[in-house]
């Protein structure tokens, strides 16, 4: 049977962690139910520089949900440079911060990107997510849901995913599911994106929203093949795109490794805790 949201946990509020603008759209529904408190990594510039921001601030906004202190304070080529220079005081701080705010909200559950080998802020995401909600448990004593969102199941040659137990299923009706796709459609930025999804997969398929415990609570190993990013960034970087390409092993394993086992290692008590993020915003 699927996870359900018992009655406690809908009473508290939600934390969506999202590695990039536009990644809200997943789940559509939820937010605008629950009006989660949005933490966002990145301002969506890409490659061309231009954030993508505007849209997901008018699209919040319109669904009754809040900006968390932690939102696309970075451009894409700023955590890129961060993974580069294994900036690992610098995520630390983002674990911080968003625990932070955890506490501050009363946050009872959070859901988050999945770590698919899709995009390197995308596992960052999910590893900065996990850390967070680890080190908000040890400050408050009390557990925190954890859920993950997959973004690329309906890309060409992935299979639809396999729902078990460790899944929670949230179905539209016909009028959210109209509303989801208007809202999808008029997200200018990702226009490609959207028509390529609803080819792929037809409108019907994104009338249930699935969250999903993560399979793991430490970091992800890509042992029998390379991620996705990285065979993209090679060729990136043969076209004279890209000067380096992001490896796991080399530049995302060590950043997902140090902000877990500092949540693991952190003995700061809530007071010290929260003198100590006084001094988070602006640590890039």
């Amino acid at each position: 049977m699927p996870l359900s949201l018992e009655a406690p946990v809908k009473c508290q509020r939600l934390a969506l962690v999202i590695g990039h603008p536009g990644h809200e759209l997943r789940v559509f529904g939820l937010v605008s139910e629950f009006k989660p408190r949005v933490y966002m990594l990145t301002d969506g510039s890409g490659r061309h520089g231009i954030p993508r921001t505007p849209s997901s601030v008018a699209l919040i906004s319109k669904l009754g949900a809040t900006r968390g202190e932690l939102f696309a304070r970075m451009s894409d080529a700023d955590i890129y440079r961060a993974i580069l220079e294994q900036n690992f005081s610098g995520f630390c701080c983002m674990v911080r911060e968003l625990a932070a705010s955890f506490l501050k909200h009363n946050i009872g559950w959070v859901a988050g990107d999945a770590a698919e080998g899709f995009n390197p802020t995308h596992d960052l995401c999910r590893g900065l997510t996990n850390a967070a909600v680890l080190l908000t448990e040890r400050m408050c004593g009390r557990r925190i849901a954890n859920f993950e969102i997959s973004l690329t199941e309906w890309e060409q040659g992935c299979p639809s995913p396999l729902h078990d137990h460790q899944c929670m299923h949230w179905t539209l009706d016909d009028h959210q599911l109209a509303e989801k796709i208007a809202a999808a459609k008029q997200y200018v930025e990702l226009k490609n994106e959207v028509e390529r999804a609803l080819q792929q997969r037809g409108e019907g398929y994104f009338r249930t929203e699935c969250l999903r415990r993560p399979r793991a609570e430490e970091p992800p190993r890509y042992d029998r093949s390379k991620p996705a990013y990285e065979t993209w960034g090679e060729q990136r970087v043969d076209k004279g795109q890209y000067q380096t390409v992001i490896r796991f092993k080399e530049h995302i394993f060590p950043i997902l490794k140090a902000i877990q086992d500092y949540a693991v290692d952190a003995t700061l008590t809530h007071t010290s805790f929260q003198n100590e993020h006084q001094a988070v915003p602006g640590s890039y």
